[in-house]
């Protein structure tokens, strides 16, 4: 079988990627046009070109949209549809690799840390791979991704752990056995059932999986750098695998195997399908990307290894070139999907408590918040109690209520995702009961007449005990109310009250408040009228409390008072209110406590005279008769007798102007 140079075409890829090597571009004139790079147009091409002959190894696309044909051959060896689609497509890149894409088992399985995988009928028959990642069957148990042709089609289906040192890539030359580790329970190269699968059939994929069957490992969601293998601790140097994702065009990926270690190239193009040699001269169908690198980043027992890129997994070693500078990754999330629910662990980091601060107080019902990574559940464990779970939203924070007991509330905290976990981190706060509230009297009012009980909320269930002017103990009822008799008149009062339940005492709630009578009220002046005239007020007066002392004051200067008898009060005012507008105040007194009404009106100008008469000619003719008035040697007496009326209205008028002066004074 032709192996496919997996590796040396991920040399390329990177080389590409850098800058260092030019690809191959096809032009062929003005006729060109341009390959699809998406949808069943670009499956479909893919095809084509994988189908025409054992010259083009894969075909995938990068991120400058272009099409990447690998080839063993050189460009102008390129013959029948590889050509043509060379020649007649304006945004192919033509890849050469030194050889073709084969699988890096050798009659071996291998991951990130080693593994041996061997046939459990004929133990002496078996490979090395290595470990893709951590993971979880579908029900939860620990299990191993790795490679799907590491399982030979099913015949390889036990697996042990090797010793770190005596691996390759920790500087071994024979790796030896150094604990079971579980039974492979799903493996598919190729298409469904191991068959060859196909070109653009996204379900043509290499994985594998292993239940563990070793309680005593410890899977951890993490890839090794291979740096502490001397120490036989590959776990002491690794890198979190926080997520599962696709392969980026353009960006570093790193991959770890039991035999180069841990290497880093550049991921040269993606979505598409190489053919995976086999040791048989057959090939596969594995649908991924390509990584490419100038130094070797694959050989013979790295296939099922970790691909990544920062702390998402992305693919697992598949195939490679014999210089091992290009490499061939399967894509993680679409073999994941062939595995009947098989996942990748992955790193979820601790939730936080933020508020109160952890040993910090809380108020019964009060919101205890905190930070978890998003997209995980807090699972919330009282030392005493149920389990429950708290949301995390979209921005990682969390609340939940702080309970109804009174006391030391301790718990742990989990952030969960699927079955990943975070660890179990402790917690603990102190619920405190908060003051209860006075509603009645509220702190600062004035209550008219008599106060008859002093009530508020509280906890339910808690006593509550008042002091000061009014002393007394309740019970806060289930709906959160509670109140203690009073019997209090006219003064000026404070009473404190706290509550106590489940052996803690609370802080004091304080209420200082006045009981005064009520109002005064103030009669013959009604509010917002203008009086002018004998109308102008001259006293005030008005009904109040017996025995209260009213004081009246006119635009804020008092004016007198009175003592309330028979239920009325009356106070003069000694000036005249002249034009203007007016405030009248009442304020009576009784017990060192008062209360106050008000009115306000407005005083007009008096009205204006009315005209003198002017002179008018006396009656025509002489006598009674003629209309004439009899001459008498007095002259005409016209002037006269109007000059008098004159002098009458000017003395009217003048009398009017002294009196409004008077009142104005």
């Amino acid at each position: 079988m032709k192996r496919t140079g997996w590796v040396a075409a991920s040399a390329a890829l990177a080389l590409t990627a850098t800058g260092l090597l030019a690809p191959a571009v096809a032009f062929a004139g003005d006729n060109q046009s341009i390959a699809p790079t998406a949808g069943p147009e670009f499956d479909s091409t893919a095809r084509e070109l994988l189908s025409s002959g054992d010259q083009v190894q894969a075909v995938a696309k990068d991120g400058e949209g272009n099409v990447v044909v690998f080839t063993t051959a050189e460009e102008s060896n390129l013959e029948g549809e590889a050509k043509s689609f060379v020649q007649t497509k304006s945004n192919v890149k033509v890849q050469h690799i030194d050889s073709e894409f084969s699988a890096l088992a050798e009659n071996d399985v291998v991951g990130g840390a080693g593994y041996l995988g061997y046939e459990s009928a004929d133990p002496s028959n078996g490979g090395y791979c290595s470990v893709g990642f951590s993971g979880w069957t579908p029900k939860g148990d620990p299990a191993v991704i790795s490679a799907g042709h590491c399982a030979v089609d099913g015949v390889i289906d036990r697996s042990i752990l090797t010793v770190p040192s005596s691996d390759p890539a920790g500087g071994g030359s024979q790796s030896e056995p150094m604990a079971a580790l579980g039974s492979l329970s799903f493996w598919q190269f190729g298409g469904p059932d191991n068959s060859q699968g196909s070109e653009g059939d996204v379900n043509s994929v290499d994985i594998s999986t292993i239940d563990v069957t070793n309680e005593d490992l410890d899977l951890l969601p993490k890839v090794t750098d291979w740096k502490t293998a001397s120490s036989e601790d590959l776990a002491a140097s690794t890198i979190d695998v926080r997520a599962v994702g696709s392969a980026q065009v353009g960006q570093a990926a790193s991959k770890s195997g039991r035999t180069t270690g841990f290497t880093t190239g550049t991921v040269d193009a993606v979505e598409g399908w190489s053919r995976i040699g086999k040791p048989d001269g057959t090939f596969r169908w594995v649908y991924g990307f390509a990584v490419v690198s100038d130094q070797r980043v694959g050989a013979p027992g790295d296939s099922g290894g970790a691909v990544i890129q920062g702390n998402t997994a992305v693919g697992l070693v598949s195939g490679g070139t014999e210089s091992g500078t290009w490499m061939w990754a399967a894509d993680l999330q679409q073999g994941l999907a062939q595995t009947g629910g098989y996942t990748v662990a992955i790193k979820i980091d601790d939730p936080a408590l933020t508020s109160p601060a952890n040993g910090g107080t809380v108020g019964v019902g009060a919101p205890i918040t905190g930070t978890a990574p998003a997209g995980t559940t807090l699972k919330v464990t009282p030392a005493s109690g149920d389990t429950f779970d708290v949301p995390v939203d979209g921005n990682g924070n969390w609340t939940f209520n702080a309970p109804d007991k009174l006391g030391t509330f301790a718990f742990s905290m989990t952030a969960v995702n699927g079955y990943n976990k975070s660890s179990k981190v402790d917690a603990s706060v102190e619920v405190k009961a908060e003051a209860p509230v006075i509603t009645t009297p509220a702190n600062g009012s004035t209550v008219e007449t008599e106060v008859t009980a002093i009530s508020g909320t509280g906890l339910a269930g808690a006593t509550v005990t008042v002091e000061g002017d009014v002393d007394g103990t309740a019970k806060v009822a289930a709906d959160g109310t509670w109140s203690v008799k009073a019997d209090l008149g006219y003064g000026n009062y404070t009473v404190t009250a706290s509550q106590a339940r489940d052996g803690e005492t609370s802080a004091e709630a304080t209420s200082s408040f006045t009981v005064a009578p009520t109002a005064p009220t103030i009669t013959g002046i009604q509010d917002g009228a203008t009086y002018s005239g004998d109308a102008i007020p001259t006293s005030v007066s008005g009904t109040g409390v017996n025995g209260a002392v009213v004081s009246v004051t006119v635009n804020d200067a008092k004016v007198g008072q009175a003592t309330v008898k028979d239920g009325k009060w009356s106070v003069a005012l000694k000036d005249a209110l002249g034009e203007g507008a007016y405030t009248v105040v009442a304020t009576q007194t009784i017990d060192s406590v008062s209360s106050s009404a008000s009115v306000s009106f407005a005083v007009a100008a008096a009205p204006a005279p009315s005209p003198s008469p002017t002179a008018t000619p006396g009656p025509a003719g002489g006598g009674n008769g003629g209309g004439k008035l009899p001459v008498t040697g007095m002259g005409d007496p016209a002037p006269l007798a109007w000059g008098a009326v004159a002098l009458l209205l000017g003395g009217v008028g003048a009398l009017g102007y002294r009196r409004l002066r008077r009142v104005e004074r």
